[in-house]
């Protein structure tokens, strides 16, 4: 219960992100304009109206004087003045004045009737003069330092007060967004803590108890479910490997002593009296051997790899098919695209194949050609084993390879779906891949044995 109180959701999180940024803002910007009219309740600073007042005095003041008796001392420091004589004639000429070039050349422009040369806080009187001479009077509406000595020697309060304001509120800003960024961090860490968990799985390890936003905590729920119920579900797939796999083992040692009694009475008989039906026999006790060794490799660790001549081992194939088409009436082509040498537990890779020709030739009919090619395809070698049979259905295309996988559409063959699963086998503990497909051109079926060619092996 203490856990589910301390929860709190995404939209409060980003509303309070939103209160704290507007509300700090509003906070010193309050607080900057208590300062601010302090300062000029204390006579530190004028009042932006003094300059408007102070050049307005200086108008009446200014229009009973002439160029000559003009006095500036009776003009206040607030106010910029410019003395003109003639204006608006080829001799205009300006006799006195406290204004830079600048502010000068401005004045002189509003006079003749320019526009936009005047900053956005300053204004300008024309007044004219008991003798017709013309005084410019300008001003800047803004807060000055009362006192004269601050003004020479400090920059402009109002600019300066105005940047730290805005200084002032991208730092409170950048210390809230700091502050949220920091707790999503912190949530999203959580997440990726838990990903990893459950891909070394370890649902368990998540943690869950320490999310604070509860959009994420149900995210981390979500997350270490899913995480158990896979790590139970890989475990549930292991132990039946294991179970099928002990299975396999425990038949092959059970058919071992029947098999050998057959096939040692039978050499017996042979012995004493050769027909082709012993020979069938034993050659058939020879096959059942194989797969007995083969079953028994099931689930091992393969044997070592070593460096193989590829056409050596593809003419060992081809004897073998060739043994295996002829009583079948079926014609054997080899297509030996490639030569050179390459890694592999040879006598693993030729059961492997061997089995592969198998399934070709029991599916092939009479008359029909199972066709071998070695080739060399991105770096990996290739066997591809093709038929003239009728090919895999839908449902074989999907499953075959599978465990004890055998098509319902092809019933009474006495296949028991050894065949293309220890094909499976062996391509993937040599790092390869076994391809089932239906050849176009043929229109039977395909079967393709990748390995990878080690670049030592070349």
């Amino acid at each position: 219960m203490e856990r589910r109180r301390r929860l709190t959701s995404l939209r409060s999180v980003l509303l309070r992100y939103l209160c704290l940024c507007g509300g700090g803002c509003v906070l010193l910007l309050m607080i900057w304009w208590v300062i601010f009219m302090q300062l000029i309740d204390n006579g530190f600073l004028l009042s932006a109206t003094a300059s408007a007042q102070a050049c307005a005095e200086a108008r009446e003041t200014v229009a009973s004087m002439t160029a000559d008796t003009f006095d500036p001392s009776s003009i206040s420091f607030l106010c910029r003045y410019a003395v003109v004589c003639d204006a608006n004639t080829d001799a205009e000429r300006v006799t006195t004045t406290n204004m830079s070039a600048h502010q000068l050349k401005t004045a002189l422009n509003d006079l003749h009737g320019g526009s936009g040369n005047l900053g956005m806080m300053q204004y300008q009187y024309i007044v004219t003069m008991a003798d017709g001479a013309t005084c410019l009077l300008q001003y800047d509406y803004a807060v000055p330092y009362a006192d004269p000595a601050l003004r020479e020697r400090l920059p402009d309060f109002q600019t300066c007060y105005i940047i730290l304001l805005v200084v002032l509120v991208l730092a409170w800003l950048a210390v809230t967004t700091h502050r949220t960024v920091r707790t999503f961090t912190a949530e999203t860490s959580r997440i990726d803590e838990a990903t990893r968990q459950i891909a070394a799985q370890h649902p368990e390890a998540v943690d869950v108890d320490h999310a604070r936003i509860r959009e994420f905590s149900a995210t981390l729920q979500a997350l270490q479910t899913m995480g158990q119920q896979l790590t139970d579900s890989l475990q549930r797939q292991w132990q039946l490997e294991q179970q099928r796999t002990e299975q396999v083992a425990a038949l092959a040692h059970d058919l071992k002593t029947p098999l050998t009694i057959i096939q040692g009475n039978a050499e017996l008989l042979a012995e004493t009296a050769p027909a082709p039906e012993l020979d069938a026999i034993l050659r058939a006790g020879d096959r059942a051997q194989q797969y007995l060794a083969a079953l028994r490799s099931v689930g091992t660790v393969p044997a070592a790899r070593q460096r193989t001549d590829s056409h050596a081992f593809v003419a060992a194939l081809a004897d073998t098919a060739n043994a295996l088409c002829r009583p079948a009436k079926l014609h054997f082509v080899l297509q030996e695209q490639w030569q050179g040498q390459f890694l592999c537990a040879a006598p693993e890779l030729s059961r492997a194949l061997e089995n592969m020709l198998d399934n070709a030739v029991r599916y092939t009919p009479a008359g029909g050609t199972v066709t071998l090619t070695i080739s060399k395809a991105d770096g990996d070698v290739s066997f591809t084993v093709t038929d003239t049979g009728p090919g895999f259905t839908p449902e074989a295309l999907h499953k075959a390879g599978q465990f004890l996988y055998t098509d319902a559409a092809r019933p009474g063959n006495g296949h028991q779906g050894l065949g293309l699963y220890l094909a499976r086998s062996v391509a993937r503990a040599h790092g390869g891949n076994l391809i089932v497909s239906n050849d176009p051109a043929a229109h039977g079926a395909c079967v393709e044995l990748r390995l990878p060619i080690c670049a030592n092996a070349l």
